[in-house]
């Protein structure tokens, strides 16, 4: 009940302060300002974290030269899989060809949870551990009944943990695809930050063919660009879902996977920050994954992903606000938060100025428009920041970054049906499985 108040309170928030800027020259003035105030912002988040992510590729050099330390912690990589027969194969033969050793002793393990597949997912897993000389102990499959538990990624982790004996957790979906020295790049990174208790490795798309695919390509760059800022001003970086890594004592701290939050690696971030957690970020490291392919998948997708977001910052915010991270961090936080604030805006000043078409009020169209273009300038910087930061340049930088900012548009409608579902509908309950590309 708390989270439906909150999330009314700020639809009728919004709806107030479109209002007042459609009626008032001043406070649309001042509105118009803090927009311009906060793409300085996000252009120097976009500077920052365009400079960490050009150093970490500089620095990333062959993989002869890669030195492990001595004893390396032992990582447990979970993969969770449900009805992924298409793709669970070629995530285990990557992993099986990973060289993340001591001297000739692997240094990590791969559970595989077949959550309830009816496709025969365990039984190709299971398959493929037999029929690979060198999976021996490194590779297991256990079962998670359907309808033992929520339907959701988080329950799934929390299930596996018991079964999981390394130092550090890594969750890996169905669909990735890694290069042999992925762990062992990403735990090199490590060392950047070694104070932190979690890493989000670069996540790409495998299938960046059409201008959708592509865009989503994009995005993940920008969204690199915008956490690698954050974290070099000693904000609240966060987990990405696909490739995290976070120490077992942290996790554990934290509380573990949350089984009910539609958003397992939001919630975990925000959770580590309450305890004095925060995350690292390894640019130079790449997991590849299926782009969403249909704009209907696309939209489930994205109402889940905003959902879950919008529910752990009302649930969980207040909590980080108000314990005892550094000032940086929970200024970073909010300003963060505050994002979720401008799509609502948005659409509550579109229909308050066309509400003023019928009264003898001078609609000033000036406020929608000063908002819808400060969001994309602020996503075009962001995106201009991640691809520059990987050489593209000149024309194409131009276009791919407008591209990227293009597609980012559609959370300005995203947010605000997910805070009306919120408001008014019924919760989700987990996650619909993407449909997976032809192969």
């Amino acid at each position: 009940m708390a989270t439906r108040l909150i999330a009314l309170g700020l639809l009728a928030a919004s709806a107030g302060i479109a209002a007042l800027a459609i009626a008032s020259e001043l406070i649309a003035r001042l509105l118009q300002l803090a927009i311009a105030g906060s793409m300085v912002y996000v252009a120097y988040l976009g500077w920052r974290g365009g400079r960490v992510i050009r150093r970490a590729l500089l620095s990333a050099g062959p993989e002869g030269d890669l030195v492990l330390d001595p004893d390396p912690l032992r990582v447990s990589v979970v993969v969770a899989a449900r009805d992924e027969a298409t793709v669970i194969g070629d995530v285990i033969e990557d992993l099986l060809a990973q060289r993340y050793h001591a001297g000739d002793e692997p240094r990590f393990d791969i559970l595989v949870v077949d959550d309830g597949s009816s496709d025969g997912t365990g039984r190709l897993a299971r398959d493929r551990a037999a029929s690979a000389p060198s999976a021996g102990d490194l590779l297991r499959v256990v079962r998670r009944e359907l309808g033992s538990g929520p339907a959701t990624k988080g329950a799934v982790l929390a299930f596996a943990h018991e079964h999981l004996r390394g130092d550090v957790i890594v969750a890996l979906d169905a669909d990735a695809r890694i290069t042999p020295d992925f762990l062992a790049r990403a735990m090199a990174a490590w060392r950047r930050d070694p104070a932190a208790d979690a890493l989000q490795v670069q996540r790409r798309a495998l299938n960046a063919g059409s201008w959708l695919t592509a865009a989503q390509d994009e995005e993940q760059l920008m969204d690199m660009a915008s956490q690698c800022g954050r974290w070099a001003t000693d904000g609240t970086a966060e987990l990405r879902g696909n490739g995290m890594f976070v120490r077992r004592a942290a996790l554990e701290a934290a509380g573990g996977w949350s089984a009910t939050a539609l958003t397992e690696d939001l919630d975990l971030s925000t959770r580590l920050g309450i305890i004095g957690a925060h995350a690292t970020l390894a640019p130079e490291v790449t997991v590849a994954e299926e782009a969403v392919e249909g704009l209907g998948d696309l939209w489930r997708q994205r109402m889940r992903w905003a959902e879950g977001s919008l529910r752990r910052l009302m649930e969980l915010g207040p909590r980080l606000v108000g314990g005892s991270l550094p000032v940086t961090r929970k200024l970073d936080f909010v300003s963060f938060a505050a994002e979720f604030f401008v799509p609502p805006l948005f659409v509550a000043a579109v229909v308050a100025s066309l509400l003023t078409i019928a009264l003898p009020v001078a609609a000033d169209w000036t406020v929608p428009a000063s908002l819808f273009v400060g969001y994309g300038l602020g996503t075009f910087l962001l995106a201009a920041a991640g691809l520059s930061a990987h050489g593209v340049r000149g024309l194409a930088l131009a276009g791919r970054s407008l591209r990227g900012s293009l597609f980012l548009s559609h959370w300005l409608l995203i947010v605000p049906a997910a805070l009306l579902r919120i408001t008014f509908g019924t919760p989700s309950r987990g996650f619909v499985k993407t449909p997976r590309m032809d192969r």
